[in-house]
């Protein structure tokens, strides 16, 4: 009798036993699934910065359209909207999202700039009015540039200026910052 019981005892738990191992084995199959498409998943961050009226998103290699607007308005910015004694200060933060490669051109055209400020006394002020996605990583920019002496207006002029950017391990770099004459523009639009 005991023998019997002990025996049935053995034989559930062997059943027992495989049931556990078989659900552990499907177990670490799904965490291997689930390791695996990890790999080839690009993580999405979505940001939201409290002084900014978008959410923009980066997910791998591609940026959200809101997030190439207002980096494209941060540079115009940055690039435009200067007198002499702001320009070295905003170029320098404007330094830090260069690409290595167009580092030299961007401070050769900033301490260009500094000297033609100083020499002529000017201030640049650019209103931005539209922005036109070229490619997924250039937007052509057009607004008023408006030259000051002192406080006295002397030019005001429609300008578009393209902005190139690149991608590099998931950051957003500035490659290049073009102005582009009206029939470059039109040229640009045949070609396509």
């Amino acid at each position: 009798m005991k023998f019997l019981f002990r025996q049935k005892r053995l034989s559930h738990l062997n059943v027992q036993r495989n049931l556990f191992v078989g659900f552990s084995a499907l177990l670490l199959f799904v965490v291997f699934l689930q390791t695996l498409f990890l790999f080839f998943k690009n993580e999405k961050i979505i940001i939201s910065p409290p002084e900014l009226n978008q959410s923009y998103w980066i997910e791998g290699g591609r940026f959200s359209r809101s997030y190439l607007e207002e980096m494209a308005y941060f540079f115009t910015h940055l690039m435009l909207d200067v007198s002499e004694s702001s320009v070295l200060s905003q170029g320098e933060i404007l330094l830090r999202y260069v690409l290595p490669e167009s580092y030299g051109n961007f401070k050769t055209k900033l301490l260009s700039d500094e000297k033609r400020l100083k020499k002529q006394q000017l201030s640049l002020c650019f209103s931005p009015k539209t922005i036109e996605f070229r490619e997924p990583l250039a937007a052509d920019i057009t607004g008023i540039l408006s030259t000051y002496v002192g406080s006295q207006k002397i030019s005001s002029n429609q300008e578009t200026y393209r902005i190139g950017f690149v991608q590099q391990k998931g950051r957003l770099f500035l490659k290049s910052f073009e102005t582009i004459k009206p029939s470059q523009e039109d040229n640009d639009e045949t070609q396509s």
